[in-house]
């Protein structure tokens, strides 16, 4: 696809978006322009974390990458579900986003673009949701931001867009990785320590216009940096049995690809006449898994399964089901085992036809 179309494309989506109003939720302050606090001579954002700085417990990194991933999660993460679903095959996906986050960000110095209170901001970081509703797509409005502001734009969008992340921060820079071994053109292939993977890492820099996916800088060939694992990568949700009657319990298994240990809970929530019940799942060989208990016939049980990784970022899944339900034939299902069917007395007619020739 041209980049041209490619850029039409989204421009589409992205007033259809707007016009069926589903994004929900805000960027950092919980409303757009954001607010801060100022306290002992920084600015932290409603999370209480430090915009100014990168270290501690309360700096920027990489504490405020989850504020776009987790519940709060809005504008960014919507955008990388759009790359899910228009760019099916995963490096066609991966170099899209990479294209697209580069078109719509400049590089640009904390100290030209950030002033709070008149005073301008020697370091300064913004989270991926505030990133996404800097730049305008209609109004060719271009986001300005740093190397840790475009890292965090591009691993909100890579996280739903369903590759896994990791932020790297080798000195006074901010990149990610995604996972990517299938890709041909990397210079570099990375391994993370403890990961339970091989080389397939690789380099993604936004901070200039023609870098390349896969390309990393010279100046952090040599691997000294400090890594961050930020996705649970996909989980899959099996129910058993599909069509349960009021003598079933149902067993619910959830598998956790690659989660390189980072689970700290599995969980399923089911609600029924909207009395909410949690369950905590047990892990078994490579599945979780819980029992929901039998139901009277017609129960309508709503279930939602959530996985919480670090920092709460969470990944959930939702299904429901219907006790004594049975299996439903749709009526485009219907009528294509009626032309079946009709197919076959042709050729059975057609056949004695010829057998009595």
């Amino acid at each position: 696809m041209s980049h041209t179309r490619r850029s039409f494309c989204i421009l589409i989506f992205l007033f259809l978006f707007s016009l069926a109003n589903i994004v929900s939720g805000f960027p950092s302050g919980r409303e757009y322009p954001p607010t801060f606090d100022y306290r002992n001579g920084y600015w932290f954002d409603s999370w209480g974390f430090n915009r100014n700085v990168y270290w501690g417990d309360n700096g920027y990194l990489p504490n405020i990458a989850y504020e776009s991933l987790g519940s709060e999660r809005e504008l960014a993460y919507s955008l990388g579900l759009w790359f899910m679903s228009n760019y099916p095959q995963r490096v066609e996906r991966a170099e899209a986003i990479l294209d697209y986050v580069q078109r719509w960000t400049d590089y640009g110095y904390d100290a030209d673009n950030v002033v709070r209170d008149n005073v301008p901001q020697e370091e300064w970081a913004w989270n991926a949701d505030e990133m996404a509703h800097m730049f305008n797509e209609t109004q060719n409005t271009i986001a300005i931001g740093d190397c840790e502001d475009m890292s965090f734009l591009c691993a909100t969008l890579y996280v739903s867009a369903g590759f896994d992340v990791v932020l790297v921060s080798p000195a006074a820079h901010v990149a990610i990785l995604i996972w990517l071994p299938e890709y041909d053109n990397a210079n570099y292939y990375w391994d993370i320590p403890d990961d339970d993977r091989e080389y397939g890492w690789i380099w993604v820099e936004a901070t200039g216009e023609s870098n390349p996916l896969g390309w990393t800088p010279p100046d952090y060939s040599d691997g000294d940096w400090i890594s961050y694992i930020l996705s649970i990568s996909g989980i899959s949700v099996e129910y058993n049995p599909k069509y349960p009657q009021a003598e079933d319990e149902v067993k619910v298994q959830v598998k956790i690809a690659d989660s390189f240990g980072t689970v700290n809970e599995v969980s399923l929530e089911y609600s029924i006449d909207n009395v909410n019940t949690m369950l905590e799942m047990e892990k078994t060989n490579s599945f979780y898994e819980a029992t929901i208990p039998k139901q009277p016939e017609g129960t309508k049980v709503i279930c939602k399964v959530s996985v919480i990784g670090p920092d709460n970022l969470i990944e959930e899944y939702d299904f429901e089901y219907q006790v004594g339900s049975v299996i439903n034939f749709s009526f485009f299902t219907l009528e294509i085992v009626v032309l079946i069917f009709a197919l076959i007395l042709i050729f059975l007619f057609l056949s004695r036809i010829r057998n009595a020739y």
